[in-house]
């Protein structure tokens, strides 16, 4: 049973101070539901509980999912959404969700002294601040993610029209906000063109570094076959137009039987993507897996060669921190937040659309296993070094402190 006064934190557990501070996170997306957001809540959530702060989580109800629920050590409060899917939200996903959680937000809010609310997603879930109400005195702050900034996808053009109306409103949120935080360097400059004169900080999302690691074992395991000879590429990606697997499927139609792809993930451009693939032929060559749930998917990491994932929009790219962590070199356009991922010597950026780069990109790495082994080499060592949740969670805390004023408390032996 779901007891809110009765809160004991790991940190808590460990002789540390008891509630730094109070936070509410709002995301209409939390695990199982959504992608590279909902499990940057769950993270950043339950990192901030593990360091003595006392944590509430805002979001939307999965299919047989609690209510209310104690999540390490975090304060789950879910409520009705009518999404498209698990992974595909849409905008009767997003807005009935804000319907539902009003009721619980101003709940939440008038029982609770919040030291800050921290709002994932401009839009919709800053919507909540106009609400009249207690939280109205409390600073917030607001985690863009991508979709929530205007001109971020170009090729969805419904939410093109949305951000275009709904400007003002959008403006007046990030002006009001104590601050305002963006995923990588490129999301922050598409922001500043919608509103120059607000100030953007840079904190990227991290990697449960933990959980996704190299194990060379996994890929020595695979039973031999065919095609446990090729070089084995892997792609994961929610399957929407813009992530460009269509690319990536023309690319496999140019190269010889040497490479294998495996494709994981599901979305609305599936039956699109699953329909190119019989028509260029691919059978012998592309496996869609489908969904793939987040404890199996490091051994699908750890079985394959080299990632890949084109896309024509990324505000960060969760999977290629995941696919580096797990030691495998990476293929990305040079889009959005990927260019702060992939560097040199760590992967290869193509030409966003460019068929041809991907073609190329793939070739090289794939000819040349000693590269392969010293770009994964560096990038399990850049995975951990850089996007650890734990350094994350450290940077949003100091954004925390600067906006509240609460100061780090002396901790207790």
């Amino acid at each position: 049973m779901f007891l809110p006064d009765q809160r004991t934190t790991p940190a808590e557990a460990r002789g540390h101070s008891i509630a730094q501070m109070k936070i509410l996170i709002i995301n209409y997306e939390f695990p199982p539901l959504g992608g590279g957001a909902g499990r940057g809540t769950y993270n950043l959530a339950r990192e901030l509980a593990a360091k003595g702060h006392d944590v509430d989580v805002l979001t939307s109800r999965a299919v047989g999912y609690q209510k209310n629920e104690l999540v390490e050590g975090v304060h789950v409060h879910r409520v009705k959404s009518y999404r498209k899917g698990i992974h595909d939200c849409g905008f009767r996903g997003a807005f009935s969700f804000l319907l539902f959680a009003i009721p619980v937000f101003l709940r939440l809010t008038q029982k609770n002294d919040y030291s800050i609310i921290h709002y994932f997603f401009s839009l919709p879930t800053g919507l909540l601040r106009f609400l009249p109400g207690r939280h109205r005195k409390v600073p917030y702050i607001i985690s863009l993610r991508g979709s929530d900034v205007p001109n971020y996808d170009e090729y969805n053009k419904s939410l093109q029209l949305a951000h275009k109306i709904l400007m003002p409103i959008t403006r007046t949120i990030w002006r009001e906000a104590s601050r305002v935080v963006a995923l990588s360097s490129d999301l922050a400059n598409s922001a500043k063109v919608s509103d120059s004169k607000v100030s953007i900080d840079i904190v990227p999302n991290g990697i449960e570094s933990e959980m996704f690691v190299h194990d060379p074992n996994i890929r020595a395991e695979m039973p031999k076959g065919k095609n446990s000879d090729r070089v084995q590429l892997i792609c994961v990606a929610r399957l929407i137009e813009r992530k460009g697997v269509q690319h990536l499927l023309q690319a496999m139609k140019q190269l010889d039987d040497s490479v294998y792809l495996t494709i994981v993930g599901e979305g609305n451009y599936m039956s699109a993507l699953q329909a190119l693939a019989n028509k260029l032929e691919l059978d012998d060559k592309v496996r869609f897996y489908g969904y793939c749930p987040r404890e199996k998917l490091v051994r699908l990491y750890n079985k394959s060669d080299i990632f890949v994932l084109p896309s024509m929009a990324e505000s960060f790219g969760m999977v290629f921190v995941e696919a580096m962590s797990c030691g495998l070199p990476v293929i990305g356009a040079r889009v959005g937040g990927v260019p702060d991922i992939i560097k040199e010597g760590n992967g290869i950026l193509v030409q966003p659309d460019s068929v041809e780069d991907v073609i190329a990109a793939i070739q090289k790495l794939a000819a040349d296993k000693e590269l392969r082994d010293a770009m994964g080499a560096a990038n399990r060592y850049k995975a951990v070094a850089q996007y650890a949740w734990r350094s994350v969670a450290d940077s949003y805390e100091i954004v925390y402190r600067e906006c509240t004023g609460i100061e780090e408390p002396v901790t207790v032996d």
